[in-house]
């Protein structure tokens, strides 16, 4: 059973995704924190993660992501970033280049709201790797 971690600061969100994925056979944790992930991620080790961007802070997401990826144990698991801030903001977040996906330490981003049978889909893609 593959498993999942989400963290972010919404519980409905939290909630939603979690019932989804188990319905679809995944073990899911949640976390509502980046302290809280941190420790998730040890005890329950992820085959991948989903993140928020903006959590306690508006860059907490880019401080978790970068501490999962820099952790030898933890540096291959794929991390999607679900995150509105394009929208709230206007601001871009572009992984494409190497550079930029060196620095943001994500695999994929995502804009939220996300559609729940999109994401399923992207995970897949990532446990099939």
């Amino acid at each position: 059973m593959p498993k999942v971690l989400i963290v972010d600061d919404d519980i409905d969100l939290l909630e939603g995704q979690k019932l989804f994925l188990e319905g679809k056979g995944y073990r899911v944790e949640t976390a509502a924190s980046m302290n809280e992930g941190l420790a998730k991620l040890k005890s329950f080790m992820p085959d991948i993660i989903l993140a928020d961007l903006m959590m306690e802070h508006y860059d907490t997401g880019f401080v978790f992501c970068k501490k999962v990826k820099d952790n030898p144990e933890t540096k291959n698991v794929p991390i999607i970033m679900q995150t509105a801030a394009s929208r709230e903001t206007g601001f871009a977040i572009d992984i494409e280049s190497p550079d930029k996906r060196e620095w943001i330490k994500v695999d994929e981003i995502v804009a939220k709201p996300v559609q729940l049978d999109m994401l399923e889909g992207k995970i897949k893609q990532y446990l099939l790797k």
